[in-house]
């Protein structure tokens, strides 16, 4: 490890003694007006080099393009038949004296044809 400095007692009591002084703070103001100064101060990118014009090509031998047959438009797939089934169930329950209680059930099923 590299030995330290030794500094003379003078500087080590001399108050605020330092090697390198800090800049002085700018008002709010200046701040903006610094921070401007600085973006101005930039280098400007480099403009983008221009594509060369290209050398004039040697002449081909010209070929007649044949069109390609059409393809015959397809179907759309019709959905599947299929038929529809509902059911409906329904309980009934009466109580038409306090003892008496009548339960009733009826189940109807319904088949429809999908056209």
């Amino acid at each position: 490890m590299a030995k330290r400095k030794k500094h003379s007692s003078k500087v080590q009591k001399r108050k605020g003694a330092k090697a390198r002084p800090k800049g002085k703070k700018l008002s709010k103001a200046a701040r903006g007006k610094a921070a401007a100064k600085r973006a101005v101060a930039k280098a400007k990118p480099k403009r983008a080099p221009m594509k060369k014009a290209a050398p004039p090509a040697a002449p081909t031998v010209e070929t007649v393009a044949k069109a390609k047959p059409k393809r015959a438009p397809m179907k759309k797939a019709a959905p599947p038949v299929t038929a529809t089934v509902e059911t409906v169930a329904v309980e009934v329950i009466e109580q038409a004296a306090p003892d008496a209680i009548t339960v009733t059930e009826v189940e109807e099923t319904e088949v429809r044809q999908a056209s």
